[in-house]
């Protein structure tokens, strides 16, 4: 809740339990006894202090050369939205852009597993990748190893991650398909007898990797 008062989200309401005594966003707060509290809330244990905020607008999709962004396509599980969030703020992403049929970014689960990075980091949703390359992004979409039978799979470590660019990442069971819009694709290299990496593995490795390049490619 201090994270989302910090970022400037804009609290609506605010509700506590009758024995909270902790932090309180500077709006009034309305008082509701514990039976009533916990029957509203989705965990098992709530801390006591519910917010109702209004969601923030991203604002248009404009962007330089300098940006890139993390693209999630049809990403479905909640721990790995709110963890590629947290990557993507950690990593100095412009923003993250939603495609498809994703988790909603602002259900419970995703607020908490991004640990306060969703009130951070801008966010978008669009229909098809289409719409972004219309903007001027270059897509690299990823894949593990050859599993899809497509041409030329560069390693990250060797691609081009200069310019704006979006590393798309695409869903848990499926990945990206094969005849995704995007303009390459990359993969992170690795041995061993695993078929590919959890998606927010392979988005923080990567992300981490093209923070690094940027980095470097300033000084």
């Amino acid at each position: 809740m201090e994270e989302a008062v910090n970022s400037g989200m804009r609290i609506l309401e605010q509700y506590v339990r009758d024995d909270y005594t902790g932090y309180l966003a500077p709006v009034d707060a309305y008082e509701l006894d514990a039976k009533t509290f916990n029957s509203v809330c989705d965990t098992e244990s709530p801390r006591g202090i519910l917010v109702v905020c209004a969601l923030p607008d991203a604002g248009a999709m404009s962007f330089t050369s300098q940006d890139w962004l993390l693209v999630l396509h049809e990403v479905a599980d909640p721990g790995n939205m709110g963890t590629l969030m947290r990557t993507a703020e950690a990593a100095g992403a412009r923003g993250i852009v939603l495609v498809g049929s994703t988790v909603d970014p602002w259900s419970p689960k995703v607020v908490r597993a991004s640990a306060g990075a969703v009130f951070h980091v801008p966010i978008w949703q669009i229909d098809s990748l289409s719409v972004l390359s219309h903007t001027g992004v270059r897509l690299l979409g990823t894949t593990s190893h050859d599993s899809l039978g497509v041409s030329h799979i560069e390693s990250v470590y060797e691609a081009d991650l200069d310019g704006l660019v979006g590393i798309v990442l695409g869903n848990e069971a499926h990945g990206l398909p094969a005849d995704a819009e995007v303009d390459s694709w990359v993969t992170v290299e690795h041995v061993g007898r695993s078929e590919s990496l959890n998606v927010a593995m392979a988005g923080t490795v990567i992300a981490m990797h093209v923070a690094r390049h940027r980095t470097r490619s300033a000084q």
